[in-house]
């Protein structure tokens, strides 16, 4: 009896050591599941804002717009356009900008407008939209004409897709340019092109 009692003490200490294990180990086997970042919490990247091809417009609500940025292809071949869901602002003219700024989200597209090239200021008066840009817009170019036309007319033509934009006239550094690097004369306001324009993604 006694030789009993002392193999039930000798195992009770065992007993309680292999129902804390068991307790320990089903509790980080069930976070796997249920505790986000776990292994099995399978979270879909954030494409927040963006509409790929045939996807509906049912996620635009009172407070987001949808509005088309205009990159380019990777021949630099024409202009291709991404739409996009951006929240409504005060000055949506700033909004599109610092949007096309950030940059295309597909990597089969890309941006012609220099890296580093920043917003200075966007405004409107007598009925042109004024984009007053960095000095990295001009001297971001690689000197060639089909940069140099992309470039510029990604901003136009994505600021005309916009409701009573027609004109733009683009500023560097708050000061009028005759051309960026030599080829396109940006003195004068410009226009929608559409003949730029390749496809909607």
């Amino acid at each position: 009896m006694k030789r009993r009692k002392k193999r039930l003490a000798f195992l009770q200490p065992i007993l309680y050591i292999l129902i804390g294990m068991a307790v320990f180990f089903a509790i980080v086997y069930a976070g796997e599941y249920l505790i986000p970042g776990g292994k099995k919490n399978t979270v879909a990247p954030d494409d927040t804002g963006f509409l790929s091809t045939g996807q509906t417009s049912s996620a635009i609500s009172d407070s987001t717009v949808e509005v088309v940025l205009y990159f380019t292809d990777e021949d630099f071949s024409g202009l291709v356009a991404e739409k996009r869901l951006i929240e409504k602002h005060h000055n949506m003219l700033e909004s599109v900008l610092q949007e096309l700024l950030r940059g295309p989200k597909l990597s089969s597209h890309y941006n012609p407008l220099p890296e580093s090239t920043r917003l200075n200021g966007v405004f409107t008066e007598s009925g042109i939209v004024y984009v007053d840009l960095s000095h990295e817009m001009k001297d971001g170019q690689s000197g060639g004409t089909t940069q140099e036309l992309l470039s510029i007319f990604s901003i136009v033509d994505t600021l005309t897709s916009l409701p009573d934009v027609k004109r733009i006239k683009i500023l560097i550094d708050g000061k009028e340019e005759t051309t960026l690097c030599g080829h396109i004369d940006i003195s004068e306001p410009l226009e929608r092109d559409e003949k730029l324009i390749a496809e909607i993604q």
